[in-house]
């Protein structure tokens, strides 16, 4: 639910999050594999491929916003008309899920980090009966962004020279700026 988008501007700074449509399901899937390395007959270790995540957001309509700022939708004369997708921007995305435990549901906020998103799918049928909700299908690529050191300025390095991508940063009630946190898009910085 309260799906949110932001976009980053020149500076490479976020603008602020703007609703998008009415979420009705967000599907996410890892984009993993391991390949084994052998020699001389034997398996000596396993390179791991992280490539972030797939995914696919359902929403009840298409956003007119949304769809002008990732470049496939452009107003013309007449209306409001789909455009060839030229170019994948990366943005930010927000979005809550419910947890439920024993005795208690509680709101979980998330951002996921260099989103971008293809043209939606769209399928319509005939309301019979009872009215028919048709839903809009946008395939999701999240591909992540370089954790900043606990300043916020340079990139981090972990204790063998790597870098990290960051796709999710998830907060949950209690933590830390929870309150706030869906209101603009968080820089994922580590810890000192």
């Amino acid at each position: 639910k309260n799906i949110k988008y932001a976009f980053p501007d020149e500076t490479g700074m976020y603008d602020v999050p703007k609703d998008l449509a009415y979420a009705n399901s967000l599907a996410l899937e890892s984009v993993f594999t391991e390949n084994p390395l052998y020699g001389d007959g034997l398996k000596i270790a396993t390179v791991a491929s992280d490539q972030g995540k797939t995914g696919t957001l359902s929403v009840i309509n298409k956003d007119e916003d949304y769809e002008i700022a990732c470049g496939r939708a452009k107003k013309i004369s007449g209306g409001l008309a789909d455009t060839q997708q030229l170019a994948s921007i990366e943005h930010a995305m927000y979005y809550e899920t419910e947890d439920l435990e024993p005795g208690k549901k509680s709101t979980i906020k998330a951002w996921l980090f260099g989103v971008t998103s293809g043209q939606a799918g769209e399928s319509y049928e005939q309301t019979r009966d009872t009215e028919t909700i048709n839903a809009i299908d946008y395939p999701l690529t999240i591909r992540g962004v370089l954790l900043k050191d606990s300043l916020g300025a340079d990139n981090y390095t972990d204790e063998n020279g790597n870098t990290v991508m960051i796709t999710r940063i998830v907060c949950k009630p209690g933590e830390t700026g929870y309150e706030t946190f869906g209101d603009s898009v968080p820089i994922p910085k580590a810890l000192d």
